[in-house]
């Protein structure tokens, strides 16, 4: 096909597959929208998309008009609040919010931190969801203590928090701005070549496919996580009955900034508010382990308590997602993060992923989301589901997450409840209560996920 005859196709797709906003008045940026309709996206080309910019178009205009749905509520309105007077007025009060909050915020900084560390890690299964922090820290389940720079450290069970709120400066120089360029990769001189088997550049791109989905859950879960509050809003009364409201404002306002101002998007650059990573402990283990093998460290910063809150999920909910590098060459993750983990891809993350996050939420075991006491069992069972091999977490798990048909919702529900089962038996194992009786069980499970 001539480039010519492609590139009218592509304008045929994008004007005959728009974004459905149904009855809502409520416009993206436009520039947003060909962003969300551009058929190249990386979400469209993404095998778990089977139904290519369709399903991105579809999940992203879903999430809109949540996010629109939340600022009206918020903000007291009906009005059309893409309309620029309207938005402007939006973004003022927004502003204004914040800077009240941070005011409010300075005298409470150890509370404020104490609540962000134990809602999050209670929504991903860190802690137990009948303690608070002052129970957890008085009953030895989690130690707190100052840290250089201001912030505070909490030392879970088996894993540290380093959490600041507006405490710390954000180092732009910490994101990669855009995506690197790939090596091209050679076929072992011994590859013969079989119509079943990958070369490794396909296996690569699969890899950046499978990251590309990843990243999107993560970014997703921050997004519903920062909302986490409000499950909370007793304990944030009693540090400040003001601060509910506030927050309310600038979180939802915030959403809908990634939809409807992608020149200010495009203009922040490195500026965020808030930054999470996963890093590697220098420092002894605390019970006596050898040199260098401290434990990993989420460090989650805030410029106000939300976004903290934000952050922090992210990190807990990155730890799991190393699972994917596990027994892969070096140089492949470093090539599969240099095209996925970078900050130019986190509009497109937020814009999907929070939607994304909600048709999964749905699929899984009821007895995982809705029961507190087997929210314990989150870290177990995403491990394994990012170790699923790339392709089959692509097309067998995801694209079935995607799907709107019953049938494929049906399949990825089984696999979610096998992999539960055996998200349990590690948590058994870990716990010190191992029953040799699930072994053969566990093996049978572990080969119907192909790993």
């Amino acid at each position: 096909m001539a480039d010519k005859d492609l590139e009218r196709l592509i304008r045929k797709i994008i004007k005959e597959a728009p974004v459905d906003y149904g009855d809502y008045p409520e416009r993206m940026d436009p520039k947003t929208q060909n962003r969300v309709e551009d058929p190249e996206n990386i979400y469209a080309k993404n095998r778990a998309f089977k139904g290519g910019v369709s399903d991105v178009e579809k999940i992203a205009g879903t999430r809109f008009k949540e996010v629109v749905d939340y600022v009206k509520r918020y903000f007291n309105t009906q009005e059309n609040i893409t309309d620029p007077h309207v938005m402007r007025s939006i973004m003022v009060e927004q502003s204004r919010a914040v800077q009240q909050s941070m005011i409010i915020e300075s005298s409470h900084k150890d509370k404020l931190k104490d609540l962000a560390v134990e809602i999050a890690a209670k929504e991903e299964g860190w802690l137990d969801y009948s303690l608070t922090m002052g129970d957890a820290i008085d009953n030895g389940d989690v130690s707190k203590s100052p840290i250089q720079g201001a912030g505070t450290r909490y030392g879970f069970e088996f894993i540290n928090v380093d959490a600041f709120l507006n405490e710390q400066k954000i180092d732009p120089s910490q994101f990669q701005m855009k995506e690197k360029d790939l090596p091209k990769l050679e076929l072992p001189p011994n590859f013969s070549f079989d119509i079943d088997e990958l070369t490794p550049e396909e296996q690569r791109q699969l890899e950046i496919e499978k990251r590309h989905v990843i990243n999107a859950l993560i970014q997703g879960k921050g997004k519903r996580g920062q909302f986490s509050y409000q499950a909370f809003k007793d304990r944030l009364d009693e540090i400040d009955p003001r601060l509910y409201v506030l927050y309310n404002k600038i979180m939802s306002a915030n959403d809908l900034m990634y939809f409807t101002q992608e020149d200010l998007i495009e203009a922040m650059g490195g500026n965020a508010a808030g930054s999470s990573s996963v890093e590697s402990d220098d420092e002894d283990d605390e019970e006596g382990g050898e040199e260098g093998e401290g434990m990993d460290v989420v460090v989650a910063n805030g410029v106000i308590f939300p976004i903290l809150l934000h952050e922090l999920v992210k990190g807990f909910a990155s730890v799991a997602s190393r699972e994917q590098w596990r027994d892969m060459d070096p140089s492949m993750a470093q090539d599969v993060m240099g095209k996925t983990d970078v900050f130019s891809n986190e509009p497109m993350q937020f814009r999907v992923g929070a939607e994304l996050v909600r048709k999964l939420r749905t699929l899984l075991p009821d007895e995982l989301i809705l029961d507190e006491r087997s929210k314990v069992y989150i870290p177990f069972f995403e491990r394994i589901l990012y170790g699923i091999p790339a392709e089959r977490f692509l097309k067998e798990i995801m694209s079935n997450v995607i799907s709107e048909r019953e049938e494929d919702n049906n399949k990825v529900r089984r696999t979610f409840e096998d992999i539960l089962k055996r998200a349990k038996s590690d948590y058994q194992k870990y716990k010190g209560n191992d029953d040799e009786d699930e072994e053969e069980d566990d093996n049978d499970i572990l080969s119907q996920l192909g790993l």
